[in-house]
């Protein structure tokens, strides 16, 4: 069954809710997947555009390590630069971290708030917040005014699955809202994705546990893509990025000619990151000038920007 109304239409589709809406179950701009559930919000407010794209949700701990943060931010970019919107839920950590990814890849992404829209939660993300409903939205069921009370995180979750084909646990912990996204996922009939994590790791518990169950295990987006039939346009888009990259590696193999960006690429490896303020100190380098060579390394697709650290490009 087509799950969504337009699932190949391109990013920044004209139609959607404009800033400052309220919209209501039964109107032609409610979200066509969000009715399917058993307990649709009776009403939305929305704070900027409400995209009409296929979306996916990205979850996890609030405590995320720096691995989850990366792979989150990872996913959310690569999913956003083939025309998908993260849903996620404006959260510290992996929401964070794919709400701020999803920006950098041009497409919309949406925000689930449990509190009212003058209530930003956590206060300190009322830039994401802002920059999230510039491009897409910031929403929420709860009334102007509504405070961070506690009940309203576990009840806020299942819009977060209601509006998406899938969710995507990146790190969560035994007993974890992003677990109870998942629950509500699998519930309304929606597919389970996780990132799995350090064996070591106690916020891989909750994930490794998801796969077992019968979660599909993602590594890229084309993990992700592969799942849903209703994203074939992002999956063509996709593959036309990895045979670019490939294309890319071959040249980037042999490291950049130019003496000074190949002191740092040599530093760099494919898998593991460095960030920018260890370069400067292995190289003894001021942190503008190995700030600078990276990014003619990254213009020259040679390396990989992700939060601050960097890898060679693959």
């Amino acid at each position: 069954m087509d799950r969504s109304p337009h699932p190949d239409r391109p990013p920044h589709a004209a139609e959607g809710i404009s800033s400052n809406s309220v919209v209501a179950l039964g109107d032609p701009d409610y979200p066509a997947l969000l009715t399917q559930i058993h307990d649709p919000p009776p009403r939305l407010y929305v704070k900027g555009r409400l995209p009409a794209e296929p979306m996916i949700a990205i979850v996890g701990s609030r405590r995320a390590t720096p691995y989850g943060q990366r792979a989150a931010h990872r996913l959310g970019r690569d999913l956003s630069e083939v025309g998908v919107v993260v849903v996620s839920g404006l959260a510290r950590g992996i929401d964070a971290a794919a709400h701020r990814g999803a920006l950098e890849g041009g497409s919309p992404t949406v925000a689930v708030m449990a509190t009212g829209l003058d209530r930003i939660y956590p206060p300190e993300h009322g830039e994401l917040a802002q920059a999230i409903a510039q491009s897409g939205a910031v929403i929420t069921e709860a009334e102007p005014g509504t405070p961070p009370l506690p009940g309203r995180f576990p009840v806020r979750n299942r819009i977060i699955s209601g509006l998406s084909l899938g969710v995507i646990v990146v790190e969560a912990a035994q007993r974890s809202g992003a677990l109870i996204t998942a629950r509500m996922a699998a519930e309304q009939g929606r597919d389970v994705l996780c990132v799995p994590g350090s064996i070591e790791n106690p916020l891989a518990i909750g994930v490794h546990q998801l796969i077992k169950d019968g979660a599909k295990l993602v590594q890229t987006v084309e993990d992700v893509l592969d799942e849903f039939a209703e994203l074939s346009r992002a999956r063509a888009r996709a593959q036309a990025r990895v045979h670019a990259r490939t294309r890319a590696r071959t040249r980037a193999d042999s490291g950049p000619q130019d003496p000074e960006l190949l002191a740092v690429w040599e530093l760099l490896d494919w898998v593991e990151p460095r960030h920018h303020d260890d370069l400067a100190a292995m190289m003894n380098l001021d942190i503008k000038e190995v700030n600078r060579r990276l990014t003619m390394l990254e213009l020259s697709g040679y390396i990989i920007g992700d939060c601050g650290a960097v890898t060679r490009a693959s």
